[in-house]
């Protein structure tokens, strides 16, 4: 049985579901009903389709789960014999005629329980149901997506549901729950259901919903339905209308953070989370537009993460002034990455963590950014536009991307983004043998701007930035080779100069500019671990989600685990900082947990007075370990830093 929707299939059925009202195709809308009861972890099952509005041909081989038993197979009402293959083939023994009365399928299944399941699969239980986007729990023409779908659930056992598309109709009986979803244009179709109260707002033509447990929707769910109604007037306003007439938040009893057409499924412990009404729940929301609007064409890469993050995530930083700070971030992130582990951004085709996330996420998004600098403001705002007007609702890959933003430009943007996806690593760039002179009423600096790569330079618009008397001027450089002259004039006398000093390009941070951090810890799969005393290496698995092998020696990445004194020891014996302190003096401690990276080294210690302090201390990281040192408080806060760095200004004197 292949992992997926049924991994951990307890055993298949095969029992009839009975018609839905409504139930009957038409106009080439493709029927799916399926009737889900949580308290027997029962899924059965209900394909429609007719041959006089869908195409015949495309009706006689579907993919289904093998897990799932096919209970009959008609049309027209008789019966039709039909195969079905190890690897989740269902084929009928011919193609239904046009004029042979409607195709339907009857098929059934028990689901995992929720304990059960494997991540990313489905469930059924009494806390909630998932049937994920893609995992063939209904028979699918996968050649055929995207495709006009209604979809019709009924839950029992209490339960609400959610499905892709947008909501047309529900009604509730006793504890029998059923509703429809319509989409246009459907693929990989997915729902959920739960025991969740809803509550809904209207926001122009949309409704906005929350289906949450009684006590998060109390105290969390106006805060979601607010911010979602203004991240939709926000992201419709800034690209074209939001695709539905629904969206919908629903709440999982599994820590995830998806998005599928018309809704978003969040889990119930991440829902409380402060930051992410602010954050996340935008960035799901964007998603409308990116990735289950207009879809993506994956062969080629994952472009929607990218453009979403550089929308809505960098966005809201940008908004509070935070932005500069966010690509520093992103490129301390990149210096962690061993080299081995580094991607280029078209290999990004899904993941949300380690490697994955900077090759997707982040260097996606210093793409966008990039571009931005590149044809400024407008020209960037009319390709979105453009690109979400032209392929809503249809496949669209990295070629047809660059060609809604190349309209907007005379320049021939393809170079730009071929660089920019296609390759691995980052320039590293530096200016030598600088001068300052007088000329006139102003000031000349000249140098050589020179890039790393000799054999492939890269093609740079370097922003070269002077501090000056009165502020900051920002000049930039075409750099298409190795290296080459740089002369600069300005009426303002300049005081030092920096090559790219606010991050704007995806590039090698210089000594002196990026501190080690502590994600360097989680990003090397082969880190290993020194567990002095009565520490052990289980200790950091609520932070890697491993449990690291134990080191034998240094060379690579390491963790220390201990108590304050042990750690000291250790460290002081090898010439290295004993604690935070001795790195940025002025630090107090205390005798809490902490996390903190040695300079110099590969090394990141977690110290704590017993083996719970320590456990606590490597959770916490989960969250932020994008800093050098992390520091429990008396408050049961964490108090967070970078370690202090030289800076890569350097000071222009005049010689004369």
């Amino acid at each position: 049985m292949r992992t997926g929707l049924l991994a951990g299939v307890i055993i298949a059925v095969g029992l009839l579901l009975a018609p839905l009202p409504g139930g009957a195709s038409v106009a080439g809308v493709v029927v799916v009903q399926v009737e889900l009861d949580a308290g027997q972890s029962r899924l059965e099952g209900r394909y429609e389709a007719d041959p006089a509005q869908v195409d015949p041909a495309t009706l006689r081989r579907f993919r289904l789960d093998p897990g799932i038993a096919v209970d009959a197979v008609s049309l027209g009402g008789h019966p039709v014999e039909f195969e079905r293959s190890g690897d989740g083939w269902l084929e009928l023994a011919r193609a239904p005629e046009a004029d042979a009365g409607a195709l339907v399928i009857r098929y059934g299944a028990r689901l995992p329980a929720l304990d059960d399941a494997r991540p990313g699969s489905g469930f059924l239980a009494p806390e909630g149901g998932y049937l994920p986007a893609g995992a063939d729990w209904y028979p699918r023409r996968p050649e055929q997506e995207p495709h006009a779908v209604r979809i019709e659930v009924t839950s029992l056992g209490g339960h609400r549901a959610v499905a892709s598309g947008s909501q047309v109709a529900e009604e509730r009986e006793g504890d029998r729950y059923r509703t429809t979803f319509e989409h246009p244009a459907g693929r990989a179709l997915a729902v959920a259901t739960g025991p969740w109260d809803a509550v809904e707002q209207e926001v122009g033509t949309v409704t906005v919903r929350t289906l949450f447990p009684a006590h998060l929707e109390a105290e969390f769910g106006a805060t979601y339905r607010e911010q979602a109604a203004g991240y939709i007037e926000r992201f419709s306003e800034a690209i074209g209308p939001y695709p539905y007439d629904t969206f919908t938040i629903a709440a999982s009893p599994r820590p995830v953070g998806l998005a599928f057409p018309g809704f978003t499924l969040m889990g119930e412990r991440v829902i409380p989370l402060p930051f992410i009404p602010h954050t996340s729940l935008g960035h799901e929301v964007l998603h409308a537009w990116w990735g289950t609007g207009v879809y993506v064409d994956a062969s080629g890469g994952n472009w929607s993460e990218g453009l979403t993050t550089f929308m809505a995530d960098y966005q809201f930083k940008r908004d509070r002034g935070e932005g500069r700070e966010e690509r520093g971030q992103w490129l301390r992130d990149y210096a962690a990455l061993p080299s081995g582990q580094d991607r280029p951004h078209g290999s990004f085709r899904g993941g949300n963590s380690g490697a994955a996330r900077i090759a997707g996420y982040h260097r996606g998004a210093m793409l966008w950014r990039t571009l931005e600098d590149r044809i400024g403001e407008e020209a960037l705002r009319a390709g979105v536009r453009e690109l979400y007007a032209e392929w809503l609702f249809r496949e669209a890959d990295w070629a047809a991307v660059i060609e809604a933003f190349d309209r907007e430009t005379e320049e021939d943007l393809r170079p730009f983004f071929e660089q920019w996806i296609e390759r691995t690593g980052a320039p590293t760039l530096e200016l030598a043998a600088l001068r300052l002179e007088p000329r006139g009423d102003g000031w000349q600096v000249t140098g050589q701007l020179r890039q790393a790569d000799e054999d492939d330079p890269w093609h740079l618009r370097v922003p070269l930035v002077l501090k000056t008397e009165e502020g900051r001027e920002t000049h930039w450089i075409e750099l298409e080779g190795v290296s080459r002259p740089v002369s600069i004039k300005t009426d303002r006398r300049p005081r030092a100069i920096a090559v790219d000093p606010d991050w704007r390009l995806f590039r090698h941070l210089a000594d002196g500019e990026s501190p080690e951090i502590l994600r360097q810890g989680a990003l090397d799969p082969e880190a290993r671990v020194f567990a002095l005393g009565d520490a052990g290496a289980a200790e950091v698995a609520p932070w890697l989600g491993r449990v690291p092998e134990v080191a034998e020696g240094m060379g690579g990445t390491r963790i220390l685990l201990g108590t304050h004194a042990a750690v000291a020891e250790w460290l002081d014996v090898r010439g290295l900082a004993p604690e935070p302190a001795a790195v940025e003096p002025g630090l107090e401690t205390g005798t809490r947990a902490r996390a903190w990276t040695v300079p110099g080294t590969q090394l990141v210690v977690i110290s704590g007075p017993d083996a719970e302090a320590r456990r606590g201390a490597a959770a916490a990281l989960r969250h932020r370990s994008h800093y050098s040192y992390l520091l429990a408080t008396a408050d049961g806060d964490w108090e967070t830093g970078l370690w202090s760095q030289p800076g890569i200004w350097q000071e222009l004197a005049n010689d004369d």
